[in-house]
């Protein structure tokens, strides 16, 4: 009997009970004036507005309209919105797979462009220690020639011989040829040649013209 009186007034009270859509319901707070949301109805006379709930239906055509506004305008205007808000799920996984195949080829040319940058340091070093060595040695060459010339020893230098007048006098000649005022011998090399220091001369006269 108790079991009985108890099931009839559960049922009673979820009868009596008022039936509230479920959805966004603004609210004024009794205590602070402040506007509030909330999923549940407002006390009596606190209410300021209610929104009924969306059906998935519905939700989902805002959302594609959401998504296409979206689009439209990260065309216009490249990197507003990440990928994830404008792109489907499809459009979207095909993304992820060019963008993962970019970062490994962009990871590829920083690879190639690295063991470039290293080649060209290394060839650089090298360069600069066979510098430094041909430096070192030709270094080393002109502190032996100094070394050489300092050790060496000094002659002084003598004054070259006068050159031969160009058309010396004759003193005398005989059979073999001529001397002249000098006492320079200038041999006979023909008919009326005589050869001199400078070369072949012409007797003119008491004169010996050379060249």
């Amino acid at each position: 009997m108790n079991r009985l009186w108890v099931a009839l007034i559960a049922a009673a009270t979820l009868v009596a009970a008022p039936a509230h859509a479920a959805g966004y319901y603004l609210c004024q707070d009794p205590k602070t004036g402040r506007k509030i949301g909330q999923d549940h109805p407002c006390e009596p006379g606190k209410e300021l507005g209610s929104y009924a709930p969306v059906g998935a239906a519905e939700q989902k055509e805002r959302e594609e309209a959401a998504r296409r506004s979206k689009r439209e305008f990260e065309r216009r205007h490249p990197g507003t919105y990440p990928p994830e808000e404008y792109m489907t799920e499809e459009e979207l996984a095909a993304y992820r797979v060019e963008e993962k195949q970019r970062r490994e080829e962009r990871k590829k040319e920083e690879d190639r462009q690295a063991i470039q940058d290293a080649l060209r340091r290394s060839e650089q070093a090298e360069q600069r220690a066979r510098e430094a060595e041909r430096a070192a040695r030709e270094a080393k060459e002109k502190a032996a020639e100094a070394e050489a010339a300092a050790n060496s020893p000094r002659y002084p230098l003598l004054p070259p011989p006068p050159r031969p007048p160009r058309s010396p006098r004759i003193r005398n000649c005989d059979a073999g040829g001529c001397w002249d005022e000098q006492g320079r011998r200038y041999p006979r090399g023909g008919a009326g040649v005589f050869i001199g220091p400078s070369g072949a001369c012409r007797k003119e006269g008491n004169v010996l013209r050379c060249p």
